[in-house]
């Protein structure tokens, strides 16, 4: 990939004060035919990072006379949708612009020396030799000044897949009185029909026009590709970006949006992608750069201010973009974003683990706790063990275990080489009695529910609590936290200092990733399988997979006060406050949307229980059932967690102001996501169910109106309790 050249994409334009007021005059010079606008701006328009006084303006201007030809284009601002109210721009009634090939047509401007809390009217006009076409107008806000005591109405959205899916909620967004959209990112899907959580529907369908350059994933009988270059990367933000629903709500609002995996690739760290759990090495630098390229071409984002900075080809990964930034709308609102992907180190456990490995010796753990915990289990030297007639055993039935030979090495767990003996059948040699004097404890992969040597389960989902925990605590005293250092150190510090700085009432992190913990205690279900009896977590891979630096950020962020998270990913919807883990005064106040149309958490959880090999067969009633497993009253795995809805898709509305946080969480039933607009069953805004929250100035507690009473949270009691 060629080199991006380092000067300024976003190009700045400032705006004299004052209004103009009356209609153009047309050129002397402009053509007599009429270009379809259609065509010529196939993306119409788009506007984000809203400040007091700036704002910018996107759009793509396409000719097919003039494929590779930069594109000289004009922008006209208003203070009315007549446009008879016209700003000045640079002193003149329009601004000349170019669209570069090199960028795929795309142009954005920040425009300077706006009004704040004022809303403007925007369109772009293109003129050739064969006529001129004309863009929709699209409309957009600034942010209200510092120092202005007004409330501010958000929106917040993630996980927007397009393949068979339909973005009803956008559509419903768009009837709203807002004031701007958080986008917490998966604004686009990079595979095509990846059947563990996608469907495969001609109608709705995402193909790249150079299917040679992408790469090509599943098996034969379900083929599917990802977008790996440039132009594949391209293709997605062209389709999703043509939708009508999605191009309503950019042409009506300023959008902030930061970035999750999908916008790179699924549950990726840094430049490394996961979709062989191990099997090959996916660090895949070149095809990062394109994800970030073209995301930085179509996103209406400013990132020409520090700490941000605009992307630059010419430095390497991961210095060519920084987004991480925060935006402040008067005197109750600031919005911190943060970057949990880019800096990220690894999974804590590998993808690659062999399951019979120990990964902590009896001396390690011992020291980790002070003691040995009682459900560490003996292991031996593989290789010496007896003279090595275990390790022979199981090398030459590596082929039957379905695992490597040359994995068959140092420290192994005895459960584990007793149950590959078995799988064997052989009679020679012996298992080894668990008891056998002398022999030293500890815990291995499989412990942590890993049973296949590449594998996303123990890995990066669904882990044992007891051993991951070991694990983490480990992995973050032997590096000094920076094996749970997902923002990197530099965005660490920006951070902190950013949210202890602020003076807004309520400081509201956008979080791509669920911070409260999800955990699940199997210990008293009869029905689950013995390994399972135990406490779970069900992902590892968001901060459930790093939790002491989750408990640190949250007892650095707790004392603040009115620290709200936002967060996405999950293809949930959760509310809750998630505290210290010894203290629960010192808490904070988490809302978590579900997805835009993306597979809902359930359906994900249950596709995963019955189409993976690495569980049994009984474990598809945990998946099931996890939503009673999660706020169950008895074994109190999440005291934290008020509200749950797993099955549904949908967004949040946000209200900022002097007094509360309010909060409505409006959610549509998945199945009518995969229909059309014309075959849905009814007005689209009776589809929506709204359950609504709030958050006092002052107070870590979350409150709801139900069935018109109003409640709090009780973490004691684990239920909504009558609010005072």
């Amino acid at each position: 990939m060629s080199a991006f050249p380092r000067r300024r994409f976003l190009e700045l334009t400032v705006i004299s004060a004052g209004a103009w007021f009356g209609p153009v005059a047309c050129s002397s010079d402009q053509a007599s035919g009429t270009l379809d606008p259609a065509l010529t701006f196939p993306q119409s328009v788009a506007s984000g990072d809203p400040r007091p006084n700036s704002v910018v303006l996107w759009t793509r201007v396409v000719d097919s006379a003039k494929p590779s030809t930069d594109l000289e284009l004009e922008l006209e601002l208003a203070l009315d949708e007549a446009f008879t109210m016209r700003v000045l721009l640079d002193g003149a009634a329009s601004r000349k612009l170019v669209a570069e090939a090199d960028f795929d047509g795309c142009v954005k401007t920040r425009v300077d020396g706006l009004s704040p809390g004022a809303v403007y009217y925007y369109r772009f006009r293109y003129q050739s030799s064969a006529g001129s076409a004309e863009s929709r107008i699209g409309r957009t806000k600034t942010a209200p000044a510092e120092a202005a005591d007004v409330a501010v109405r958000f929106a917040v959205v993630s996980c927007q897949d397009y393949a068979g899916k339909y973005f009803h909620s956008y559509r419903q967004l768009a009837t709203m009185d807002l004031d701007l959209i958080v986008h917490l990112g998966d604004y686009v899907y990079e595979t095509t029909a990846d059947p563990s959580f996608q469907v495969n529907d001609p109608a709705r369908q995402v193909v790249f026009g150079k299917p040679s350059e992408a790469l090509s994933l599943g098996s034969a009988d379900a083929p599917f590709q990802a977008a790996q270059s440039l132009d594949n990367y391209r293709d997605l933000y062209r389709l999703y970006r043509s939708d009508p629903d999605l191009q309503a709500v950019h042409e009506r609002f300023p959008m902030i949006a930061t970035q999750d995996d999908h916008e790179f690739s699924d549950d990726c760290h840094a430049d490394f992608a996961n979709y062989s759990d191990g099997r090959e090495a996916e660090q895949e630098t070149a095809r990062r750069s394109a994800a970030d390229r073209a995301w930085f071409e179509y996103m209406p984002v400013d990132l020409s201010g520090p700490p941000t900075s605009d992307y630059d080809g010419s430095q390497s990964f991961p210095d060519q973009l920084r987004y991480y930034r925060s935006f402040v709308f008067g005197q109750h609102f600031e919005l911190v974003l943060t970057d949990l992907r880019r800096y990220r180190p690894d999974h804590l456990v590998p993808e690659d683990a062999f399951p019979g490995s120990v990964f902590l010796e009896e001396a390690a753990l011992t020291k980790l706790f002070d003691a040995l915990p009682s459900d560490a289990q003996p292991y031996v030297p593989i290789e010496e063990f007896q003279g090595g007639v275990y390790a022979a055993a199981l090398k030459s039935g590596a082929d039957v275990l379905g695992i490597r030979a040359s994995s068959v090495q140092g420290m192994l767990n005895v459960p584990f080489i007793n149950a590959a003996l078995e799988t064997l059948g052989v009679s020679e040699p012996t298992p080894i009695p668990l008891d056998t004097p002398g022999l030293l404890r500890g815990y291995a992969y499989q412990q942590l529910l890993k049973s296949d040597e590449f594998s996303r389960i123990g890995s990066r989902y669904v882990v044992a609590l007891g051993p991951f925990a070991a694990l983490a605590k480990s992995k973050f005293q032997d590096s000094a936290g920076k094996s749970e250092q997902l923002m990197g150190a530099e965005q660490r510090a920006w951070f902190l200092q950013t949210m202890k700085a602020s003076t807004r009432t309520f400081k509201v992190w956008g979080n791509e990733i669920c911070f409260m913990p999800r955990h699940i205690d199997l210990t008293p279900v009869s029905l689950a399988p013995d390994a399972l009896r135990i406490k779970i977590s069900v992902s590892a891979e968001d901060w459930d997979g790093f939790p002491n630096e989750r408990e640190a950020l949250l007892k650095e962020l707790a004392p603040l006060g009115n620290v709200i998270i936002v967060s996405g990913d999950l293809h949930c919807f959760f509310a809750g406050t998630p505290y210290a883990t010894e203290d629960p005064t010192q808490r904070l106040v988490e809302f978590v949307t579900g997805s835009l149309t993306s597979t809902t958490w359930q359906e994900g959880l249950t596709k995963l229980a019955g189409s993976n090999s690495s569980l049994p067969a009984s474990t598809q009633f945990i998946a099931q059932s996890v939503g009673t497993l999660l706020v169950d009253s008895d074994t109190r795995p999440n005291p934290h967690l008020a509200f749950q809805n797993l099955s549904d898709n949908g967004f949040g509305v946000f209200e900022a102001g002097p007094e509360r946080l309010r909060v409505s969480l409006f959610s549509i039933p998945s199945e009518l996501v995969a229909k059309a607009p014309a075959a849905l069953p009814g007005a689209l805004g009776d589809l929506f169910a709204q359950q609504d929250f709030e958050v006092i100035a002052g107070a870590p507690d979350l409150f709801r109106n139900h069935a018109g009473v109003r409640e709090r949270w009780d973490i004691s009691a684990m239920s909504w309790v009558p609010a005072s």
